[in-house]
Protein backbone atom coordinates (compact mmCIF):
# COMPACT_ATOMS: atom_id res chain seq x y z
CA UNK A 1 0.00 0.00 0.00
CA UNK A 2 2.32 2.39 1.02
CA UNK A 3 4.40 1.68 -2.21
CA UNK A 4 1.36 2.58 -4.07
CA UNK A 5 1.14 5.71 -2.54
CA UNK A 6 4.61 6.83 -3.51
CA UNK A 7 4.40 5.96 -6.99
CA UNK A 8 0.72 7.77 -7.19
CA UNK A 9 2.62 10.73 -5.27
CA UNK A 10 5.18 10.52 -7.86
CA UNK A 11 3.65 10.66 -10.97
CA UNK A 12 1.39 13.58 -9.51
CA UNK A 13 4.71 15.36 -9.01
CA UNK A 14 6.04 15.06 -12.67
CA UNK A 15 2.56 15.65 -14.08
CA UNK A 16 2.66 19.10 -12.20
CA UNK A 17 6.29 19.76 -12.91
CA UNK A 18 5.78 18.84 -16.53
CA UNK A 19 2.54 21.27 -16.60
CA UNK A 20 4.98 24.12 -15.20
CA UNK A 21 7.75 23.40 -17.22
CA UNK A 22 5.80 22.86 -20.94
CA UNK A 23 2.94 24.33 -20.13
CA UNK A 24 2.26 27.78 -22.05
CA UNK A 25 3.21 30.91 -20.06
CA UNK A 26 2.44 34.68 -20.02
CA UNK A 27 3.03 38.10 -18.62
CA UNK A 28 -0.15 39.39 -16.61
CA UNK A 29 -0.37 42.41 -15.69
CA UNK A 30 -2.98 45.02 -14.10
CA UNK A 31 -3.69 46.30 -10.30
CA UNK A 32 -4.78 44.62 -7.36
CA UNK A 33 -8.58 44.96 -6.34
CA UNK A 34 -8.63 42.73 -3.82
CA UNK A 35 -6.80 39.67 -1.93
CA UNK A 36 -7.39 36.81 0.15
CA UNK A 37 -6.58 37.99 3.62
CA UNK A 38 -6.32 34.39 5.20
CA UNK A 39 -3.63 33.48 2.98
CA UNK A 40 -2.17 37.19 3.05
CA UNK A 41 -1.88 37.41 6.52
CA UNK A 42 -1.32 33.50 8.19
CA UNK A 43 1.97 32.84 6.72
CA UNK A 44 4.78 30.73 8.43
CA UNK A 45 8.39 32.01 8.44
CA UNK A 46 9.64 28.76 8.26
CA UNK A 47 10.18 26.13 5.54
CA UNK A 48 6.53 25.74 4.73
CA UNK A 49 5.09 26.82 1.27
CA UNK A 50 2.86 30.40 1.79
CA UNK A 51 0.63 31.14 -0.84
CA UNK A 52 -1.09 34.23 -1.90
CA UNK A 53 -4.19 34.73 -3.85
CA UNK A 54 -5.25 38.12 -5.78
CA UNK A 55 -7.73 39.10 -7.85
CA UNK A 56 -6.45 41.35 -10.22
CA UNK A 57 -7.95 43.83 -12.80
CA UNK A 58 -6.67 43.54 -15.95
CA UNK A 59 -7.78 46.39 -18.52
CA UNK A 60 -7.49 45.54 -22.36
CA UNK A 61 -6.72 41.60 -21.37
CA UNK A 62 -10.07 39.22 -22.67
CA UNK A 63 -11.40 39.17 -18.61
CA UNK A 64 -11.30 42.29 -17.05
CA UNK A 65 -11.03 40.01 -13.64
CA UNK A 66 -8.72 37.40 -13.02
CA UNK A 67 -7.06 35.22 -9.98
CA UNK A 68 -3.16 34.53 -9.72
CA UNK A 69 -2.39 32.61 -7.15
CA UNK A 70 1.01 32.60 -6.16
CA UNK A 71 3.21 30.50 -3.86
CA UNK A 72 6.70 30.22 -2.40
CA UNK A 73 8.62 29.11 0.71
CA UNK A 74 9.05 33.22 1.57
CA UNK A 75 6.65 34.92 3.49
CA UNK A 76 6.49 37.50 0.29
CA UNK A 77 5.23 36.17 -2.85
CA UNK A 78 3.84 39.82 -3.90
CA UNK A 79 5.81 43.35 -2.64
CA UNK A 80 3.82 45.02 0.10
CA UNK A 81 3.51 47.96 -2.35
CA UNK A 82 1.05 46.50 -5.12
CA UNK A 83 -1.49 45.77 -2.02
CA UNK A 84 -2.79 49.43 -2.31
CA UNK A 85 -4.16 49.10 -5.48
CA UNK A 86 -2.67 51.96 -7.24
CA UNK A 87 0.58 50.48 -8.72
CA UNK A 88 -0.13 47.46 -11.46
CA UNK A 89 1.95 44.80 -11.21
CA UNK A 90 3.72 42.32 -14.05
CA UNK A 91 3.49 38.30 -13.16
CA UNK A 92 4.81 35.85 -15.13
CA UNK A 93 1.88 32.91 -14.72
CA UNK A 94 0.52 29.81 -16.23
CA UNK A 95 -3.71 29.01 -16.71
CA UNK A 96 -5.09 26.48 -14.34
CA UNK A 97 -8.33 25.52 -14.61
CA UNK A 98 -8.61 23.55 -11.71
CA UNK A 99 -8.56 27.13 -9.55
CA UNK A 100 -11.45 29.05 -11.00
CA UNK A 101 -13.91 30.14 -8.83
CA UNK A 102 -17.67 31.73 -9.68
CA UNK A 103 -18.81 34.65 -7.49
CA UNK A 104 -16.29 35.79 -5.12
CA UNK A 105 -17.13 37.36 -2.48
CA UNK A 106 -15.73 40.86 -2.22
CA UNK A 107 -15.90 42.97 1.51
CA UNK A 108 -14.73 46.25 1.92
CA UNK A 109 -13.81 45.26 6.03
CA UNK A 110 -13.24 42.31 7.01
CA UNK A 111 -14.87 40.43 10.00
CA UNK A 112 -14.58 37.11 11.89
CA UNK A 113 -17.76 35.62 10.15
CA UNK A 114 -16.24 36.43 6.97
CA UNK A 115 -12.68 35.79 6.83
CA UNK A 116 -12.55 32.31 5.04
CA UNK A 117 -13.51 32.53 1.49
CA UNK A 118 -13.09 35.95 1.10
CA UNK A 119 -11.22 38.93 -0.30
CA UNK A 120 -10.35 42.07 1.09
CA UNK A 121 -10.77 44.79 -1.29
CA UNK A 122 -7.36 47.31 -1.50
CA UNK A 123 -7.83 50.54 -0.51
CA UNK A 124 -8.07 51.85 -4.36
CA UNK A 125 -11.09 49.83 -4.67
CA UNK A 126 -13.08 50.56 -1.50
CA UNK A 127 -14.54 54.10 -3.15
CA UNK A 128 -15.76 51.91 -6.03
CA UNK A 129 -15.93 48.28 -6.11
CA UNK A 130 -16.33 46.30 -8.97
CA UNK A 131 -19.88 44.70 -9.92
CA UNK A 132 -20.56 41.74 -9.48
CA UNK A 133 -17.88 39.31 -10.97
CA UNK A 134 -19.78 36.01 -12.18
CA UNK A 135 -16.35 33.80 -12.94
CA UNK A 136 -12.89 34.25 -12.35
CA UNK A 137 -10.36 32.49 -14.28
CA UNK A 138 -7.66 31.53 -12.32
CA UNK A 139 -3.75 31.70 -13.31
CA UNK A 140 -0.80 30.46 -11.37
CA UNK A 141 2.10 32.79 -10.71
CA UNK A 142 5.79 31.64 -11.53
CA UNK A 143 8.09 31.95 -8.69
CA UNK A 144 11.81 33.19 -9.44
CA UNK A 145 14.68 34.35 -7.64
CA UNK A 146 16.19 37.51 -7.99
CA UNK A 147 19.43 37.22 -9.05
Amino acid sequence: MARRKQALLSLASIVLCGSVCFGKTTKISGKIVAYDLMRHSSKAASGVQNEEAIILETPGQKRKFVKVVSSSFGTTQIEQKYFDGTAPVTLEVFRDHSCDESSPTLVSQATLQELGGTYLLTEAFKSSPPSRIKTLECYVAIYRTKK
